[in-house]
This record gives structure tokens, sequence and C-alpha cells, in this order.
């Protein structure tokens, strides 16, 4: 309990900490005020219980002893981000990031409380990690950045996926800073704020759910290094060419052409393309944008996205 009011606890599953997601976020930011930028001779968080635990576990209750630990919270973050990466999420656990720093597992919790707010801190790290681009003031423009940058994000370190796409996800200052920062690009055209904010959060999900499919690739790939190819090249091919045209027209005509949907970076580029000309659209609806300014879209880095052979 970190605010004095009173907890809801269910009668099953894990015992709450909090009362709200805003009680939470007050706490994670006293602690990185407490924190600061201290070292590994400093106090750890976590309250006298805690201190108590890993004294009794043989890790050691004076900052004088911790010192010789040679450990830092900066170490443990990007352990854990390098096992969550090489590995998975869920083989990333306390024991295991302390079996790579060569310590015992009690000392990791004179920085922090557990494995939940570990995650939390790897989250804000990679965010952090990757520099936030510099706005153009062109909305679109700056918007497909932003859905570029997290989807580049997300290449990177999959695993943050887990952790993000929910609807409670983790309230941490670098993560708040990438809505903050798609919510702006939409300041030319004064958008309201609840508006803002939905058009992010709707962004931010087309680039997850893309993002899945790549991280499921890559799952598959990490465990058979040739079943995502063999899968385009030989399962894909060998089903359409079964499927009977009569039943399945549409399907059938796509014979020779499985690699169409094969390359996930260029199915990503085709959503947010049509996704970015929807709001345009929008836009003209609400008054917000001239009827003429419906320009190609914009994805950056000289990209620019067509509508096919068909409409070229």
């Amino acid at each position: 309990m970190q605010c004095g009011n009173p907890l809801h606890v269910p009668a099953r599953g894990r015992k709450p900490r909090y009362c709200s997601r805003s009680c939470q976020a007050r706490a994670y930011r006293s602690r990185l005020a407490e924190r600061g930028d201290r070292s590994a001779s400093h106090e750890a968080d976590g309250g006298p219980a805690r201190r108590s635990e890993a004294a009794k576990n043989g890790g050691s209750s004076t900052p004088a002893e911790r010192s010789n630990t040679g450990l830092s919270l900066a170490q443990i973050i990007r352990t854990a981000i390098q096992i969550a990466d090489n590995e998975s999420l869920e083989t990333m656990s306390m024991r295991h990031v302390a079996n790579v720093l060569g310590v015992g597992p009690m000392s990791l919790y004179h920085y922090i409380t557990g494995r939940d707010e570990l995650v939390d801190l790897m989250v804000d790290a990679v965010f952090n990690d990757a520099e936030l681009p510099q706005p153009t003031g062109e909305w679109k423009a700056d918007l497909a950045m932003m859905a570029r940058w997290e989807w580049e994000l997300h290449s990177r370190h999959p695993w943050v996926l887990q952790v993000i796409a929910t609807v409670q996800p983790p309230l941490v200052p670098n993560l708040l800073d990438h809505f903050e920062r798609t919510m702006s690009a939409l300041d030319p055209l004064g958008v309201d704020p609840v508006t803002a904010h939905l058009i992010s959060l709707s962004l931010s999900g087309l680039v997850q759910g893309m993002s899945l499919l790549k991280l499921s690739e890559l799952r598959t790939e990490r465990h058979n290094h040739t079943a995502s190819t063999n899968w385009r090249t030989v399962t894909a091919p060998a089903a359409l060419n079964a499927i009977g045209a009569e039943r399945y027209p549409r399907l059938s005509m796509l014979r020779g052409h499985q690699d169409s949907a094969g390359d996930l970076h260029e199915v990503f580029t085709n959503c947010l393309y049509n996704y970015l000309d929807g709001l345009s659209l929008t836009f003209e609806r609400d008054g917000l944008l001239p009827p003429s300014d419906t320009g190609p879209t914009d994805l950056g880095a000289g990209e620019k996205v067509g509508r096919g052979p068909a409409e070229a």
C-alpha cells in the first residue's frame, strides 16, 4: 500500500500492491526520485522488510558491504534486457540475471523490489535508448515517423510488446514521452486532447498488431531457422495450389504471388499508409483540413507509398 487507501483484495490471484494505476505511478516516481543516480554504495529502495529479507538470505544490509558486489542498477537492467532480447521475457528471472552477473539472487533486491519492477525499468530503458526523432511540423509525416520509430523498437526488442500491448501498460516516463510526442504531432491541426489521445492509441495499436506478427516470425525462426521461409515458399504455395478456384476464386488468384504478404515491413507500410490517408479524410470532414490536403503519404526517410499498379 502506497497512499493509505484501503486495498481491494480479490479472493484469488495476485494480491495488489496499489489501489490504482495513479497510485502505482506515484510510487514509481517516488522510487526514482529516491534512487536518482545512486551508485552501488547507496542504500536500496524497498523498506526495512526487504532489507531484512535480503540480510537473512546472505545479502548485505549496509551500503559499505553492498559496494563490494560491484553491482549497479544500470547493470541489472542491461543484463535483463540482453536476456530478454537473446532468449525471451519468460526466461528473464531474478535468478537468471543474478547468474549472468555472477552474484547471489538476493543481491538484486538491494536495488529493486522484484521482477515486476525490473520489467518496468527495462521498458523505460529501451524507450530511452531509442532517441525520439525530431518533429517536422507536418502532422502526417510526424505520425508516420513515430509509427516507424515504434515499429523499429519492437523489431529490436520484441519482448516489449508483451509488456505494453495491454490495457494497463507500465506508466514509465520514457513510454509516456512517446505518447506525448505522438499526440503533439496533431497540434498544428488544433485537434482536441481527447481525440489526439484516441488517435495516438489507435496508431500504436496498429504498430503493435503488426509487430505481433513479427514477434511470431522471430520466435518461429528462433526454434527453426527455416520455418518461416519454408512456410512461405513451400507450405503456402502448396495450399494455394490445392484450393479450388470455384470455392475460393480470389485466393486462387494468388498463385504465383505468395510473397506478396511475406514481407512484414511492406505489409506494415501499407497499413500505415491507409490509416493516415483515412485520417486525412476524417480531418477534411471535420473541417480541420482543406479538401486539397490529400497528397501521397510520406513515411519518412524518403519513402512514399503508392496505391499499387492498378492506380498508378
